[in-house]
């Protein structure tokens, strides 16, 4: 199965509790990736105190899903059991 096939059974997102594996909170809780997945997030806003789910939301997109089975697919096939 190639990668366009694969990515458009895709269509499924990550929940709060997935996100809870893939990265940790800080005291004011805002989420931050593991230095595994950080890459996806260079070009998003940093969470501050005015946007605290910044990279949260962003991983809670489908086209996150997408460059998790892309970039980590081991990763993508423990949160995505059924493609």
């Amino acid at each position: 199965m190639t990668f366009n096939e694969r990515r458009c059974e895709v269509k499924a997102t990550l929940n709060w509790a997935d996100l809870r594996a893939l990265g940790h909170t800080d005291n004011g809780g805002r989420w931050y990736p593991n230095e595994d997945i950080a890459e996806y997030f260079n070009a998003i806003r940093s969470p501050s105190r005015a946007w605290p789910h910044s990279y949260a939301k962003a991983a809670q997109t489908l086209k996150f899903s997408n460059w998790l089975f892309a970039n980590r697919v081991e990763l993508a096939h423990r949160f995505f059991k059924e493609v």
